[in-house]
């Protein structure tokens, strides 16, 4: 399966700091209220939708709207609550909502209906071509992110030189973020996103997967970033891999969450839907 082995090697020394027992009484870190996603679907008639339909356009269900609009049911109905300092892992097969879940927990996507109640934010470690405009430079890149976590560039000077030694990018870093290659926007990324604490981070397994540079530059800093990283949100396929670092499963099955609960019960959940 892509990027599992990468990952175990990846995580296999933090393991100990992910089963950590959480108690009932810790603070709420996002609350979602029978919230819904509906995503509309651009360029598709009624000629195409049946090819849309047999195509897998996605896991979600198509519907149209009262003025005949489609859009896909993402995420439907999904009332939990992560709290600080969970491990959780959501668990699924391809399209049924999990990395839509993950970009609405970071407030990427927002809600068509409910209410979601934040009260930290979530550092998306998802998706290469979702974090920035990808016509800036690395370079403006790492300056708007270190102003907006720092306020000021006071210092900046010293952080690009640590970020283009570790992610090796050099003069690359005064380039359009267009012009990298899928490697080369991960080690950007992952360089600005860990050069900061937050108190919670959405990792989708795939962000790395196959980069060698991933595995050989990135192990020891994402050891010590998921150390300080209260909250955890994995998505993934591997019931190893989310074993190794997660207590709470959250199955989805086209965009709903159809069980929340202990890990192993998720996975007896998990494998009973892909077998059937």
């Amino acid at each position: 399966m892509v990027g599992i082995n990468n990952y175990k090697l990846i995580f296999i020394s933090v393991q100990k700091i992910i089963h950590s027992n959480i108690s009932s009484e810790a603070t709420p870190l996002v609350e979602l209220d029978h919230v819904c996603l509906d995503i509309p679907v651009e360029g598709i008639g009624s000629r195409s939708l049946k090819s849309a339909l047999v195509g897998g356009l996605t896991g979600g269900m198509l519907n149209r709207n009262n003025g005949g609009a489609i859009a896909v049911k993402a995420l439907s109905d999904l009332d939990f609550t992560i709290k600080k300092g969970e491990r959780v892992a959501l668990l699924g097969h391809n399209g049924a909502g999990k990395s839509t879940l993950l970009r609405l927990l970071c407030d990427i996507y927002a809600p068509t209906r409910g209410r979601i109640r934040r009260y930290s934010n979530v550092a998306p470690l998802i998706d290469k071509s979702f974090w920035v405009d990808t016509d800036l430079s690395g370079f403006h890149a790492a300056r708007a992110h270190y102003l907006f976590n720092c306020n000021t560039t006071d210092g900046f000077d010293q952080f690009l030189e640590e970020l283009v030694t570790f992610t090796e990018l050099a003069d690359f870093i005064h380039l359009p973020i267009r012009t990298y290659s899928d490697g080369m926007k991960t080690r950007l990324q992952f360089g600005l996103l860990t050069a900061f604490r937050h108190e919670a981070l959405a990792l989708d397994e795939g962000i790395g997967a196959g980069d060698q540079w991933f595995l050989s530059r990135a192990q020891e800093r994402l050891e010590k970033f998921l150390g300080e990283v209260g909250t955890l949100i994995l998505a993934s396929h591997s019931i190893e891999l989310l074993n190794r670092f997660c207590a709470r499963g959250l199955v989805l099955e086209h965009g709903r969450v159809v069980f929340d609960g202990p890990l192993q019960e998720a996975f007896v959940i998990y494998k009973g839907k892909v077998d059937s």
